[in-house]
């Protein structure tokens, strides 16, 4: 017996984006756990949910979310919640700069309690605290701020 379905895919996630798109993409950040994967589209920002099985990467488009965000004061700092099925409310964002390293996102919400995320490439994907009793609208009314910073513990941006 010959299994054909387990070949399709790509060998490396980068590959199986790209597949989808004709503009060049760069995958930035990537949460295995939860298969969810974070890359520039030029200058959209994309959070989208991928399959892995059998060694091989699959990716879809259907369950992705892209923003392209700026600032009027400071660094352009994105904050965002959104649903994916089989994962539930992911919250990702990014500081855009080239002159700073983000080291650590730290979210700190009303109730007092804060969230730390680990950066890569300047990016964050978190889980949704499972503390918040709240869906993804109401997110934003439970944030008091977020702050990146670098890894001598300095602020690169603050989001309020």
């Amino acid at each position: 017996m010959i299994l054909t379905g387990c070949s399709r895919g790509y060998d490396s996630l980068e590959e199986a984006v790209k597949s989808h798109w004709e503009t060049p993409i760069e995958v930035i950040n990537q949460d295995e756990e939860n298969q969810l994967v974070y890359y520039l589209d030029q200058t959209q920002h994309v959070l989208g949910a991928y399959d892995y099985e059998y060694g091989k990467y699959r990716y879809d488009n259907k369950q992705s979310v892209g923003i392209t965000f700026d600032s009027q004061i400071g660094l352009p700092f994105l904050v965002s919640v959104n649903y994916f099925e089989g994962v539930g409310n992911v919250i990702h964002g990014a500081i855009s700069t080239d002159e700073h390293e983000v080291e650590k996102f730290v979210i700190q919400y009303i109730n007092g309690e804060s969230q730390e995320v680990k950066a890569r490439n300047n990016t964050f994907i978190a889980e949704f605290p499972q503390n918040l009793s709240i869906e993804e609208e109401g997110f934003y009314s439970q944030i008091v701020q977020a702050t990146g910073y670098d890894k001598s513990g300095a602020v690169v941006e603050t989001w309020k």
